[in-house]
Order: C-alpha cells, then structure tokens, then sequence
C-alpha cells in the first residue's frame, strides 16, 4: 500500500468520522487507528486501512508501540489525532514520531497539559484579561469551609482535570457544600454557577496569529446538565470571537483549540468556562457551515500557505442524533425539545446515506455494551 496522506487517530469518535470524510473527499488517502474494533470511523467509505490499539491512561505505551508500529510501515505524510487519548499517546512519545511523520500544528505537551487544568486556566484567564466566573480554588476542605460565608451560592464544584462535564456537582445551599466536597479524592475549583447562552469558539492559530475561525451556540447537551453540545447553530459575533483570537495570540497559541463560554444573563459578558487544545468534540458544525479545521491542518503541515478563513454560513444547524435522543430520554422539558427537533430548516446531522456503515457500528457499539452491562 503506498504511503497515505493521513493517519487519524481516535477514530471511535464522531469528530475523527467528520473529519475522514471530508479529507476523502478532497481526494485524501487515509488510514484510521481506534482504541476499539467497533470504532466507528473504521467502517467509513473514506478510509483505505484502520487497525486497533488498546488504550488505557494508565498503560500507554502499549497504545504507543501499535500505533508507532502503523507508522514505520505506512509512513503517513501527516499525522492528525482528535481527542485527548490520541494526543496524550503522541505528546508522551513525540520523539519516536516526528522523524517518521510530520505532526499537525499544535501547542506542544505543556501548554496542553496546562491549559487541561481549570485552575491554570482560570488563572492564565484572569492574566490576560478574559471574563470566567467568580473562582475560588482552595487547598482543602478545611481552607474551603473558611470561605463557605462568601461563596456565590449556586456555585459549581469542578474537578480541576475533567471533560465532558464528568464529575461536575451544583451545591446551591452552603449547608450542603462539606458533603459534597467529600465526594471528590481531590480538591475541586469552586466556582460561580452563571445562567445564560453557552457559546463556542474554534479558532485555529500558528504561533499567536489567527487563520481561522468559527463560532455557534449549543442548543442542547448530553449528558445532562453538563455535558457537551449534541446540537449547534452557527452565529457570527465579532465582540466575542475577537476575544477568544486575543486570548490566543497572548498565550501564543498553536495549533486549533476550542473554547466554550456562556454569556451571564446578569451583565451580557461572554465568559469561559473550558478549554480544549485540540479539535473540538463539535468540530462538524465547523466543517459543514464552511470552516474545514482538519484540511487547513493537513495543508499547513504539507507547508502549504492558507488564506484566512472567518467566513461561514450563519444560522446552520448541526445535530448528533444519538446524542439528541439521548437528551431527549433525560431532558425534563421533552414537548420543547420535540418542538425544536421537528424544525428541519437549515439542519445537518451526523447520519449519511452515502456512507452508512458507520452508523451500524454505532447502533452496534450500544448494544454490545447493553448486554455488557
């Protein structure tokens, strides 16, 4: 097999599965590693070969060996993982990795690692000027409960490393707080509870200066209540995507990170709650409005130049539809949430007809864990 142009990693993910088939269809060779057999990317159309690696935080470089193993064969011209396990297995191993392929940009293993961490990121925030809710990151319980009079109850406690809304706890009473606090093995952050719009920002830098960007609203989220968007529509403001583009060029950001907000029904301000070093979980709202993150990547790892990018089509809808009916199983408010997902005006989803085996192994994925369980 001649050597693809790209090598995907994560390809359990529904972003690896947004991304491959739109490299496919710029007539990109692509090979796919998953950390499942039922990966659902390895049953896209779009892919010439995909293997498996067994992945687990605690033991990477088994992962590692598998996936280095892939790369001394096929010698990929650009290397791309998605999510965190992809690049925690690269940045732990770069050296092996940049004689043999070329690693898309990205903001190296520190600044990853750091931007990770609520409490780095609150602070480097505070630093340069970023609004966040009010953030208070004590040592303990001890140092916690000192402080228990001045909190702005509601208030969320955050684990300081955590995605997907894993492992957030509301504590709208300070009678409740010791003991929710003594659900956590470590300190969380402790953190206003604002109410509003929750807004996204991807914005795609090379050292500091901007070359792309993109901006929507989630709509609904799963799971509930804080976990990620599973529905987005595109929006356009300048106010707020200048700020994610100065927060960015201050930290002299590369690579493409993603940035959600929410804009406080107080005072109006858009204000950061997480920060992703990578590609976005909901980077197919980018890409199918008009922003293709994983082709710049590709084109400015092959050093080629691309033009900057600001422009998109506003008010697309993009919905996850496993994901939606997930919320929809949860959510309090079904007859609103049955309203909204009967409007089909300007809405893409993740399901096509013209590459449908991913799909299966999806449906395929859920009920291997059904029995599982």
């Amino acid at each position: 097999m001649p050597s693809p142009d790209v090598l995907v990693l994560d390809g359990e993910t529904s972003t690896a599965l947004g991304l491959v088939r739109s490299l496919s269809r710029k007539g990109l060779s692509i090979v796919v590693g998953s950390s499942t057999i039922l990966g659902k990317t390895n049953f896209s159309r779009g892919i010439k070969n995909h293997f498996t690696y067994a992945y687990s935080h605690d033991h990477l470089e088994k992962a590692h060996l598998t996936i280095l193993e892939h790369v001394k064969v096929l010698r990929p011209k650009v290397l791309i993982p998605i999510m965190n396990p992809g690049w925690t297995i690269i940045y732990n191993y770069y050296d092996d990795y940049k004689h043999l392929t070329t690693v898309v940009p990205n903001p190296g293993k520190n600044l990853f690692d750091n931007l990770f961490d609520k409490s780095f990121l609150a602070e480097v925030s505070e630093k340069f000027g970023v609004p966040i809710p009010k953030t208070y990151m004590p040592g303990n319980i001890k140092d916690a409960l000192l402080l228990i009079d001045e909190f702005p109850y509601p208030v969320l406690l955050k684990p300081k490393k955590g995605v997907g809304g894993h492992g957030i706890k509301r504590v709208d009473k300070k009678k409740d707080l010791h003991a929710a606090l003594l659900g956590y093995d470590t300190m969380p952050i402790i953190q206003e509870f604002i109410s509003g719009e929750d807004l996204e920002l991807t914005i795609l830098c090379i050292r500091g200066e901007p070359k792309a960007g993109s901006a929507y609203i989630s709509l609904r989220n799963y799971p509930l209540p804080y976990g990620p968007p599973v529905a987005c529509r595109t929006i356009k403001d300048d106010i707020f995507m200048d700020l994610g583009i100065n927060f960015l060029r201050k930290l002299s950001y590369n690579g493409v990170a993603h940035l959600d907000f929410r804009r406080d029904r107080n005072d109006g301000q858009a204000k950061l709650l997480d920060f992703n070093a990578r590609l976005a979980g909901t980077n197919d709202i980018s890409l199918y409005s008009g922003v293709d993150f994983g082709y710049l990547l590709y084109k400015l790892s092959i050093g080629e130049n691309v033009e900057p990018i600001f422009e998109y089509k506003l008010g697309k809808e993009f919905r996850w539809i496993f994901g939606e009916l997930k919320h929809l199983a949860k959510t309090p408010k079904k007859w609103r949430t049955i309203k909204d997902l009967s409007k089909w005006q300007n809405v893409t989803t993740d399901i096509f007809m013209a590459d449908p085996l991913p799909t299966i192994a999806i449906i395929a994925g859920r009920i291997k864990r059904l029995f599982t369980k």
